[in-house]
């Protein structure tokens, strides 16, 4: 019995769950799980806690660390004999506490996010930062991501621009990356995520990752729809060199994209590469290297597709191209330059 003891309440909460998830308990253990709710009012706030997680985290149960810590966890319990026990092995302590931990954590992490240490660049600058784990952080130029480690968790907020994640495994801690209202879940992968005004992007190098989005506070996190089929998350499509695109709004489907990794990571190496993108987007990347910033007034010329290589930090390079490309105005205000359409 807890003892009021909360870790150990917990523990045998998601237990006690788990024997519930497995088939009807015998009266025995009827028997049993009622003298445990009444031993101390701890167990009965543990089980409605983890409860109302498992509830929740239902749809996020498919990210690597739920799979992981969960099998782990009917191992254990299993070689038990299937049912709670009075006393708790090691094992199986370890599994549970992971279990829980992560389906705290899932819902947790979009509602709370406690400040950690920010790691920032300026225009047109680049950093990589080594983590307390060993995971690798490089910043694209005017970008920031706030870091929170601590024994149960490893969560990171990109608070804007562009960075590049090279996930050390930990199964028992999740590797979680908060842009916006979505959360890419992640385990010993390389994956980047992008904002942009209009949209997100999270291009997979490596592994595979899990892409949620927030919804009301009451709600399941749930995986982002692909685009043309509501039904389908996205994530279980996004697959090494392919770039999933999320347009900015409540629960907005999702497109993939296949790319050359080589190119879409060439702003590590000091180059932008542009195959095909919206002008919009290509402005707001090559603003990052520029203190004189572009911008575009109209969508259809913020939709006109870019290709090409160019050095960062080039902006009149860039300028020079689109404009003779497609015959673009330039109008100077203050220190904007606006591109726009020709004159019809």
């Amino acid at each position: 019995m807890s003892g009021g003891d909360p870790e150990a309440a917990r523990e045998q909460a998601v237990a006690w769950l788990m024997r519930f998830h497995e088939g009807p308990i015998a009266l025995e253990e009827e028997l049993e799980l009622e003298l445990w709710l009444e031993a101390h009012p701890a167990n009965r706030e543990a089980l409605a806690s983890i409860a109302r997680a498992w509830r929740m985290a239902g749809q996020a149960a498919e990210v690597p660390e739920l799979v992981a810590v969960r099998a782990d966890a009917l191992k254990a319990l299993s070689q038990t004999g299937r049912r709670a026990p009075r006393s708790w092995r090691p094992e199986l302590r370890h599994a549970l506490g992971a279990l829980a931990a992560c389906l705290l954590l899932i819902v947790a992490t979009f509602h709370f996010y406690p400040r950690g240490e920010t790691y920032r660049t300026g225009i047109g600058e680049r950093r990589v930062v080594l983590l307390d784990d060993g995971s690798r952080l490089s910043l694209d130029a005017a970008s920031a991501v706030e870091v929170r480690y601590d024994g149960e968790r490893r969560a990171l907020r990109l608070l804007g621009g562009r960075a590049r994640f090279e996930v050390a495994k930990d199964p028992r801690r999740p590797f979680m990356v908060m842009a916006g209202d979505r959360m890419v879940v992640a385990t010993g992968t390389a994956f980047s995520v992008e904002l942009f005004r209009a949209e997100m992007r999270v291009v997979l190098y490596q592994g595979s990752v899990s892409v949620l989005e927030d919804g009301p506070a009451d709600q399941a996190p749930r995986h982002v729809p692909l685009q043309g089929d509501g039904r389908t998350p996205a994530d279980r499509m996004l697959a090494p060199s392919t770039a999933l695109i999320i347009p900015t709004g409540a629960s907005a489907a999702a497109r993939l994209e296949t790319v050359d990794t080589a190119r879409s990571s060439a702003w590590e190496q000091g180059q932008l590469v542009f195959s095909d993108e919206p002008l919009g987007v290509a402005v707001e990347r090559v603003n990052r290297y520029s203190g004189a910033s572009l911008a575009i007034e109209d969508p259809v010329t913020a939709a006109l597709p870019v290709s090409g290589t160019f050095n960062a930090g080039d902006t009149e390079a860039f300028v020079d191209g689109v404009v003779t490309l497609y015959g673009l105005r330039k109008l100077r205000r203050g220190e904007t330059l606006i591109l726009r359409a020709p004159e019809r």
